[in-house]
């Protein structure tokens, strides 16, 4: 079998018999080849090695490189001296510690490269509005771009921050969430990790059916669609709840003007400085409406066709909605213990303190949940029968007690939930949401990229 030509050639430092029989080196003492060693194909690899002058501008090894060829001669050394017959590759040796020196800078190198790739991609997604159901994990409805072009004119060759701002400052109202992408303000954000970007403006209460559009500035007071499915943007509704006050969310529109027009009439502070402003922005408004010819569902036909389909109540009154077949009862079944036995077991937290106290009241908390275990034990048993809003429902009432002690508990019953469902976008929102939940108003990522 012929022999290989060695990689270092000329620079090889080997000196051992066993590296020198398996591999060819130059004759010494001479640049060229002698005929006994020459054969066509050896000649013409030759003619692409590199010179000596080639070599000569290469940058020299380091001391941990030389270091590195004595590890390996002593390697070799070692193994010979004590008889073993058995054949030692040191350049297979020689790359091991290679790479073993170079090891922290390749992952750091590595590390560089991957966030370059993902900013890469997070540039290419500000591009489009492919943005909002990447970083959000939902697509948003025709009335929702509608409004942003109405916002634009109302004040006229502006910016979008400035269109953000107008309607702070004149409204006391922000627009949140994908509206701040429309805006541009994620085009100067630092890139953040996928859960911020899911409790973007996520009050206490929200649960992952609901996102946040408007917000009361500086209240808990906040507007937004609300979501059965993931995907689903024919049915949507605009619920609002006051996250300062409890759990409890209300649908108050069937689309974004009339939650402007319902925030006007109901949340925003009108003084006789502000009847003029409020006056002409109703008419531009219905003004635009009827210029784009935009076709809006109302209320009450939309609360109907999904009044229809929830099965149970929940205690955030919002209800949930899952696939039910009347004939065969299956898809949903109700818990073994009533609202108001539910609410009376969870009122025994308030003996036990707040939800972050770790004072002496934790064989309290621990007697609750044991309470509580049958009662998620009787959901799942339901689950594994195809009743999957049993546990969906005791999932969400769970979530609304606000209780973090409970958070373990509530994600055992929502992620099987969800998933048999096939919604795991609500999955990620709520693991996301319940890793840093939080009572403050400061909600937004701009926040963060503050500090």
């Amino acid at each position: 079998m012929p022999k290989q030509d060695c990689k270092y050639w000329e620079k090889c430092y080997q000196k051992n018999s066993a590296h020198l029989e398996k591999y060819n080196h130059p004759p010494k003492n001479s640049t060229t080849d002698s005929t006994a060693d020459y054969s066509p194909v050896k000649g013409k690899e030759a003619q692409k090695r590199k010179t000596t002058e080639d070599l000569k501008q290469e940058p020299k090894t380091d001391d941990s490189l030389n270091n590195l060829d004595m590890d390996v001669e002593a390697t070799v050394s070692k193994n010979t001296s004590t008889g073993e017959r058995k054949e030692i590759d040191t350049d297979e040796l020689r790359a091991e510690a290679l790479g073993n020196i170079a090891g922290k800078n390749y992952m750091e190198i590595l590390a560089k490269r991957i966030k370059f790739s993902v900013q890469a991609e997070y540039d290419e997604l500000l591009r489009s509005n492919e943005f909002i159901r990447h970083k959000f994990l939902v697509e948003m409805p025709p009335d929702f771009y509608d409004f942003w072009k109405f916002a634009n004119t109302l004040k006229k060759n502006a910016t979008g921050e400035e269109i953000l701002q107008y309607f702070e400052n004149q409204f006391q109202l922000q627009l949140v969430g994908p509206f701040e992408f429309l805006a541009g303000r994620f085009h100067k954000a630092k890139l953040r990790e996928p859960g911020d970007y899911l409790r973007h403006w996520r009050f206490f209460y929200d649960p992952p059916e609901f996102q946040t559009i408007l917000v009361r500035r500086d209240t808990g007071v906040h507007y937004g669609y609300w979501r059965d499915l993931p995907k689903d943007n024919n049915c949507l509704l605009i619920a609002r709840n006051d996250s300062l006050k409890n759990c409890k969310f209300e649908f108050i529109a069937g689309n974004v003007f009339d939650a402007f027009l319902h925030y006007l009439d109901k949340d925003f502070t009108s003084t006789p400085f502000t009847a003029t402003l409020i006056s002409s922005t109703r008419k531009s408004l219905q003004m635009f409406i009827n210029a784009n010819e935009i076709k809006l569902e109302k209320l009450e036909t939309l609360r109907k066709r999904r009044s229809a389909k929830v099965v149970a109540k929940t205690f955030h009154e919002a209800g949930i909605v899952v696939p039910y077949e009347g004939n065969t009862q299956v898809g949903y079944r109700p818990l073994i213990v009533s609202d108001g036995e539910l609410k009376k077991i969870l009122e025994l937290f308030v003996k036990a303190g707040p939800s972050d106290d770790n004072g002496d009241n934790e064989e309290i908390k621990a007697a609750v949940i044991e309470k509580l275990q049958p009662v998620a034990t009787a959901a799942n048993i339901a689950m594994d029968e195809c009743d999957f809003g049993t546990s969906l429902e005791l999932g969400i009432d769970l979530f609304c007690s606000g209780r973090k002690e409970l958070h373990s508990l509530v994600q055992s019953l929502l992620v099987p939930a969800y998933s048999l469902l096939s919604r795991p976008q609500f999955i990620a929102i709520s693991k996301a949401h319940m890793e840093q939940r939080s009572k403050t108003l400061k909600l937004s990522i701009f926040e963060l990229d503050a500090k």
